[in-house]
């Protein structure tokens, strides 16, 4: 996507400085970003970050029961908490007035939508925003990691490496709400341009007026996991996201390339490779269970909607969606079931 940094957008000064961190921002897409998901407005901030932690945080509730020497750990949840620190600097005037505009954008995201200015307390959206950080923070396609991780035992070491990439997209950011974000202007250490006025005779500098050199800000995000995380079956064996949180996907560690026709002498690496093969049958059928029935119930909510109008619209492009995933994951099904029938009949199994 093409993004707009440019250290002489507002004002066209008379120099020959250069910035790198444009070219990085405008052509490597090395940026931040924020959207407010109420009106789909974006803020792009340069990455020049100095603080980036993930905190995962699994909570136990701790009970003691008589005649244990352990105490009972009761799993309640698993929270998650961002912490982002970077810096906005400035190399012209033109760009300090730009970073104070980007600045004022986040700000404004913090607060929540009214359904009328004159009342207060007709409160209508909660501030809800969407944080992408390069690939480090960005929003999983849980769904088509499914379908690739049926894949993995055939796909070389190399696709998984050379498919691995991110986007610019505000749009693909975690959903989440900030709790805090500190601004500071840097006064103190960096100092501000006195902004001129040139539409004089001369130069003159306005009153009461200043630019920024640097701008730091702090913020503190806490997600909304728009998809479930964690395993499903009896025994765990289905992760239903598999690349999550980095959209990484690694290839099932087996032999490299295809399963062999042919597998070692060796009985306990026949073992081996055969469980891996159930469980990669198991959780593909499990995937298509899930899909038709979402399927099915897509198709039950169109039975009972009116025809025509928006709804029902909105339900026929989801159905079309959901049955092209649903035959996705049917042939990843098939897939699979066959290279373990394949492999349980030369060992005699079947």
């Amino acid at each position: 996507m093409a993004l707009e940094f440019d250290i002489r957008k507002y004002n066209p000064e008379d120099n020959t400085l250069i910035d790198g961190s444009d070219a990085l921002a405008n052509q490597r897409d090395q940026v931040i970003s924020f959207q407010n998901i109420r009106n789909q407005e974006s803020v792009f901030f340069k990455a020049f970050i100095t603080a980036f932690s993930d905190t995962y945080s699994p909570n136990f509730n701790s009970v003691e029961v008589f005649g244990r020497t352990d105490p009972i750990q009761q799993y309640k949840g698993t929270s998650r908490s961002i912490t982002l620190a970077f810096k906005v600097p400035a190399a012209s005037e033109s760009e300090a007035f730009e970073n104070l505009g980007r600045a004022g954008k986040l700000i404004q995201m913090l607060y929540p939508s009214y359904a009328s200015v004159s009342n207060a307390l007709t409160l209508s959206e909660a501030p809800l925003v969407r944080l992408k950080v390069m690939n480090l923070l960005s929003k999983i396609d849980h769904e088509s990691a499914r379908i690739e991780s049926f894949f993995s035992l055939s796909n070389s070491l190399t696709d998984f490496y050379s498919d691995y990439k991110s986007t610019a997209a505000p749009d693909k950011g975690v959903l989440g709400v900030i709790t805090s974000c500190t601004v500071n202007h840097g006064l103190e250490s960096e100092g501000a341009f006195s902004k001129i006025d040139e539409t004089g005779e001369e130069p003159t500098g306005v009153p009461n007026t200043i630019l920024p050199k640097l701008i730091e800000i702090n913020v503190s995000f806490a997600p909304i996991h728009e998809d479930t995380i964690g395993f499903v079956g009896d025994q765990s064996e289905f992760n239903n996201a598999p690349s999550f949180p980095y959209g990484v996907s690694l290839r099932k560690n087996t032999t490299e390339g295809n399963i062999p026709t042919v597998v070692s002498s060796n009985q306990a690496e026949q073992e081996k490779t055969l469980e891996e093969l159930r469980q990669a049958a198991a959780s593909a059928q499990q995937a298509e269970d899930l899909a038709k029935a979402q399927l099915d119930k897509t198709k039950s909510k169109m039975g009972r909607s009116r025809k025509g109008g928006s709804r029902n619209r909105k339900l026929s492009e989801r159905a079309l969606g959901e049955q092209q995933t649903f035959e996705e994951l049917e042939q990843a099904s098939d897939s699979a079931q066959s290279q373990y029938d394949a492999l349980a009949t030369e060992m005699g199994y079947l």
